[in-house]
């Protein structure tokens, strides 16, 4: 068996799986109602190809299971309490269709783990491959873009200026993604021995910054500069070439801060003026309540149903998050131990607020907490200190340091984008799949095996 999967050409599978899938996820969250009905099905198919490559690929040449080690345990212990919330979930087929994705994800990081133990060079081509994704889905925003102009931002409101979103359905989708591939990029042009490969990492890596910045999302702006600052902390080994790297982080976050404040919102007095799209999508009627006092504006709105301008949008708040978070810490106080079921939380999450917009609580942790109850959030911060303790580790002690600390400055940026966004758990989520892979390459490569 092992000599059959050996003349398959599975690496090379695998270098056009994953970043074909993470185009697919992309699309899957695209604005059009059509793509995404075609591009749906799709990418529930490339994760599936991609565990069967991974499984392949470990099964052929990777080490023992057991090098998985404690991160292993602590994932399946996860994914237990994921699976056993349908007997309690409100929506107990939801809660197994997503556990069930969530698990063919993690098993596929895992066996490239396992993989790439045994062939430091697949490791090399899976991060290629993120990357590659990442890159694939940047120049598809750029080409609508140009050719559709109005398609690829989202119109300015009072709140928001104009902000480019690409093919993603809103700004922060795609930008989630290119921030997990921003180190990446970075790492290979740290590491260019050639005026091709610096010119090539150069090019990457501005079209994801660029992107970013120009998408107006503050969280993978954030998330970005965490990426590189930890980054030189884990790849460069003096202390001259880390500060190098901070500081260049610092000035790329003061140039993307700036630029992100030259677009201004509409005024209020401005016909084109509205708060978010809900308030003019729906055909109008006289009778609706909802035109006059909409109830996802009940709470924090002003007396009498004045006017009062939203939060000022700064580089840390004007969003509303905090309020969220603090709403969906209440809802979940009515099921503290175990949650509504996992993969509710969009199902369960209610927005009365006057100055959030938005279907979830924005924070994966807080969206955990809903889900699978402090008991499920708990098991999941030890999967994490798993993976944390697992990436330094490879960092210090592993062959190729490189891999080890761009894979340590993904999984730095996941939870960055964590607190401001409920993805995690979320296949479906263009940069979830990305960041669990990245997160486990590393994991069996200094385990005893």
């Amino acid at each position: 068996m092992r000599n059959t999967l050996r003349r398959l050409p599975l690496a090379d599978g695998i270098s056009f799986a994953i970043p074909a899938t993470i185009l697919a996820l992309a699309l899957g969250s695209n604005w059009s109602p059509s793509v995404r009905s075609v591009a749906g099905p799709l990418r529930w198919v490339g994760l599936l190809v991609v565990c069967v490559l991974a499984l392949a690929l470990a099964f052929e040449r990777g080490r023992p299971v057991r090098a998985i080690g404690w991160t292993g345990a602590a994932a399946a212990a996860f994914v237990a309490v994921a699976f056993a919330s349908a007997l309690w979930s409100v929506d107990p087929r939801l809660t197994a269709a997503r556990a069930v994705s969530f698990v063919v994800l993690l098993v596929a990081a895992a066996a490239l783990s396992l993989a790439a133990a045994a062939d430091r060079a697949l490791g090399r081509r899976v991060l290629a491959a993120v990357l590659a994704g990442a890159v694939l889905v940047a120049l598809a925003g750029i080409g609508v873009y140009l050719v559709r102009h109005g398609r690829a931002v989202q119109p300015a409101t009072t709140q928001n200026p104009v902000r480019f979103r690409g093919i993603g359905q809103n700004p922060n989708t795609i930008a989630m993604l290119l921030a997990v591939a921003l180190p990446l990029s970075a790492l290979l042009g740290l590491e260019a021995r050639t005026r091709a490969r610096r010119l090539t990492a150069a090019a990457a890596f501005l079209l994801l910054w660029g992107s970013i910045v120009a998408s107006g999302s503050r969280g993978a702006l954030l998330a970005g500069f965490a990426a590189i600052v930890f980054l030189g902390v884990a790849w460069a080994r003096d202390l001259r070439t880390r500060v190098a790297i901070v500081a260049g982080a610092a000035a790329l976050l003061a140039i993307g801060a700036g630029i992100t404040k030259i677009p201004s919102p509409l005024s209020p007095n401005d016909p084109q003026a509205h708060k978010s799209a809900s308030a003019y999508a729906a055909p109008y009627n006289a009778h609706d309540a909802e035109r006059f006092w909409r109830l996802e504006d009940d709470v924090g709105r002003p007396p009498g149903g004045a006017y009062r301008p939203a939060q000022k949008r700064t580089l840390f708040g004007g969003s509303g998050r905090l309020d969220a978070w603090r709403a969906g810490i209440d809802q979940a106080d009515a099921r503290p131990l175990l949650g509504y079921g996992f993969g509710t939380e969009d199902h369960v999450f209610v927005d009365r607020l006057y100055d959030f917009e938005g279907g979830t609580a924005e924070n994966s942790f807080v969206g955990l907490f809903m889900q699978l109850g402090g008991f499920g959030l708990a098991l999941f911060l030890v999967l994490v200190a798993c993976l944390l303790a697992a990436g330094w580790r490879a960092v210090r002690a592993a062959p190729d340091r490189g891999l080890a600390a761009a894979c340590f400055a993904v999984l730095v940026v996941g939870l960055a984008l964590a607190v401001v966004q409920s993805y995690v758990y979320s296949v479906g989520n263009t940069a979830t799949m990305s960041i669990w892979i990245c997160a486990f390459l590393p994991v069996a490569l200094t385990a005893d095996a």
